[in-house]
């Protein structure tokens, strides 16, 4: 059976801080190629992205542990919303296998996800405008506007 294992040290991180941990595999045979990766990726509507950000070779030992360190960019930042969210993770895939082991975790500069809430109007309209809105007015005159 293949598996392995990816304990991470914190799951709250800060841009620029790193990631570090302990990854450990069992393979049935030995791999070509088996590999720990840094990367972010996109869930929700529209297109799904993906970025690799480092990789780190684990060699092609059947089994095997190794602690690891990788450093993290500025951004992007982990965020949920209604129509995107972002979410950082490790992930250890062997050639032709494909992954054995995935482990999420958050970047921000909160420790915490950034939650997108949803607009209630698409378009800017200033103080004034939510005013006459809430009041019943169609238009209203604001300086800009003379």
């Amino acid at each position: 059976m293949n598996s392995a294992t990816i304990t991470i040290d914190r799951r709250d991180l800060r841009p620029y801080e790193s990631v570090s941990g302990q990854v450990r595999w069992e393979l049935e045979k030995d791999p070509r190629e088996l590999e720990l990766r840094l990367c972010w990726f996109t869930r929700g509507r529209g297109t799904e992205e993906s970025r690799t950000i480092q990789v780190l070779s684990l060699g092609d030992t059947r089994r095997g542990e190794r602690a690891f360190s990788f450093p993290l960019p500025a951004e992007p930042w982990s965020t949920n919303g209604t129509l995107i969210r972002i979410t950082w993770a490790l992930e250890v895939v062997a050639r032709k296998v494909g992954a054995l082991g995935v482990e999420e975790f958050t970047v921000s500069p909160q420790r915490r996800e950034i939650v997108l809430r949803e607009v209630p109007d698409a378009r800017s309209i200033g103080r004034a405008g939510r005013w006459a809105k809430r009041l019943g007015f169609r238009k209203v005159r604001t300086h800009e506007g003379r």
